[in-house]
Order: structure tokens, then C-alpha cells, then sequence
């Protein structure tokens, strides 16, 4: 099983990450996507990122139907 991995804050996670996910399952060799839900982007402002858990929460929710795009998290040490 080949899996492919997208980094991001996804501050929020919306349409065109699950687009870019699907899209990399259906045109490429990789049979399933794990969203990776990633602490703080150093090249934005950190007081605008939600918290850890609620980002995590939504990219949860919107990929509840999809069967070859799935969701993990790095931990940042603080």
C-alpha cells in the first residue's frame, strides 16, 4: 500500500484540501492520502491559528465519507 502525506496547518481545512487529496488518490500511484495536521506554520501569525485539537476536530469531520483520505497530527513541543 503506497501513502501519501499533506502537511498543513489547515487553519481552516475547506474544500480545496479535500480536492488536492483526492485529486493525488485519483491521479497518482498512491492509494490513500493522510492529511497531517500540523502544529504552527512558521510564515503566519500564530495568534490566528485555532488550537491543535479544534483543527484536528474539523479535518475529522470533513473527512468523515471519504474512504482513501485520512487524518493524523504532529505534536508541537512547547
Amino acid at each position: 500500500m503506497k501513502i501519501g502525506l499533506y502537511f498543513g496547518t489547515f487553519n481552516p481545512i475547506h474544500v480545496g484540501h479535500v480536492i488536492i487529496a483526492n485529486h493525488l488518490v485519483e491521479y497518482s500511484e498512491l492509494d490513500e492520502i493522510w492529511m497531517v495536521v500540523t502544529p504552527h506554520n512558521p510564515h503566519k501569525n500564530k495568534s490566528s491559528l485555532l488550537a491543535n485539537h479544534h483543527r484536528l476536530e474539523l479535518v475529522y469531520l470533513a473527512l468523515q465519507s471519504h474512504t482513501t483520505v485520512s487524518y493524523t497530527h504532529l505534536r508541537a513541543h512547547e
